[in-house]
Order: C-alpha cells, then sequence, then structure tokens
C-alpha cells in the first residue's frame, strides 16, 4: 500500500476532532520513513510499503493516534480550566474590593457574610476541582479528567450567581450606583472558558478509553 493511500484510509477511520494534526503526524513519520529505506536502497514504491507496514495495521494506528490527540487535547483543556479558575479571583474579590462603597456597618451583615462564604466556598470547590482534573489528565485516568472539569465550571457557575447576589444586596444596603461592566465581563470570561474546557475535554472521553 502506498502512503497516499493509507493516509486516506487512516483519514477515513479517525475521529473528525482528531484528525487534521494526527494526519500531519502520520504523514510527516512515513514520508521520513520512507526516505530512510529510499537511502538504504530500496525502490521508491517498496520503501513507501515497508513504511506502511513498520506503522502498523490502520485499525490498530487510528485508535492509538486518536486516543494520544485525544490525550495530548485533554491536557490542553485542564490547564486552560485551571488557569480561568485562578483568574476568578480577580472578579470575585480583587474588583468588588476596590470599587464597591465603603461599608455603613459596624457589624457586617449576617447575610452579606453568607454571600462571601458561599461564593467563596463555590470558587475554591472549583479551583479544587480544576487541580484535580488536570493531575488525573497525567495519570492512568485521563478519561476522569472530563467530569471534574464539568463539576468545575458548575462550581465557577454557582461562585459567580452567588457573588452577583452579593453585590447586589450590598448596593441594596449602600447607596451607590452599580457598576457591574469589569466584574462581571471578567467573571463571564472565566466563566466561559471553564465551560469551553469542560465541553473541549467531554468530547474527547471517549477516545480516551483506549489510552
Amino acid at each position: 500500500m502506498t502512503i497516499d493511500a493509507y493516509l486516506a484510509e487512516l483519514e477515513r477511520r479517525l475521529p473528525r476532532i482528531a484528525r487534521r494534526r494526527v494526519l500531519a503526524e502520520a504523514q510527516d513519520h512515513l514520508r521520513d520513513s520512507a526516505a530512510q529505506y529510499r537511502a538504504n536502497g530500496l525502490a521508491p514504491h517498496d520503501a513507501e510499503a515497508a513504511a506502511v507496514s513498520d506503522f502498523g495495521p490502520l485499525e490498530t494506528v487510528a485508535r492509538r493516534l486518536a486516543a494520544e490527540g485525544a490525550l495530548r487535547e485533554t491536557r490542553i483543556s485542564t490547564l486552560v480550566a485551571l488557569g480561568a479558575v485562578a483568574f476568578f479571583v480577580f472578579p470575585l474579590y480583587v474588583v468588588p474590593e476596590n470599587t464597591l462603597p465603603p461599608a455603613p456597618w459596624a457589624e457586617k451583615p449576617r447575610d452579606i457574610f453568607v454571600l462571601q462564604l458561599v461564593s467563596i466556598a463555590f470558587w475554591l470547590g472549583a479551583g479544587a476541582l480544576a487541580t484535580a482534573s488536570a493531575g488525573l489528565a497525567w495519570t492512568r485516568w485521563p478519561y476522569l479528567s472530563a467530569p471534574a472539569l464539568v463539576t468545575a465550571a458548575v462550581a465557577i457557575a454557582g461562585s459567580s450567581v452567588v457573588a452577583a447576589a452579593l453585590v447586589a444586596r450590598w448596593f441594596a444596603l449602600t447607596p451607590a450606583t452599580p457598576n457591574w461592566p469589569l466584574a462581571g465581563s471578567l467573571a463571564a470570561g472565566c466563566l466561559l472558558a471553564c465551560v469551553a474546557a469542560a465541553s473541549w475535554a467531554l468530547a474527547r472521553r471517549r477516545l480516551l478509553l483506549h489510552v
């Protein structure tokens, strides 16, 4: 079988999400191998056949390459989510701390205190889940990364909702004009990054069962 025929059949067998990069890598490997065989004296057609034979059976190779591509992309997804969760400290704490009007009370109202605790708890939970997901991506069980990422995204969404309720309550108790855009846009960006990373990893989870 020629390299072009092998690659065409491999493309047909590979899942769409892993196809482009995997095919490029397979082609480079096959071309290099065939060039080595030609340098050793084989005719071009025989060199390609030898390179294809060395590369392995189509079904096995397709499964292995798809799993390797999915693993690499899952690891990237976990790092993106971990970075987004870490950055969430800005809309959760840094921006409100520097933009909310001064508190008029000597003792913080109980509902404000509870909302703060719940929002922080959600964020810490998201951080723990994102960290666990990133760790799992480098273990024997990378297919467990996606569920952890999905849960982390849910936790960030929960923290965002509670934080919004907290800010609304703060402004209800303190005469001021709310200024939402900065914290809101940062929180939305973090949430979207987490959701995208979780969706990306979830779409590749089935392929990781073959790693």
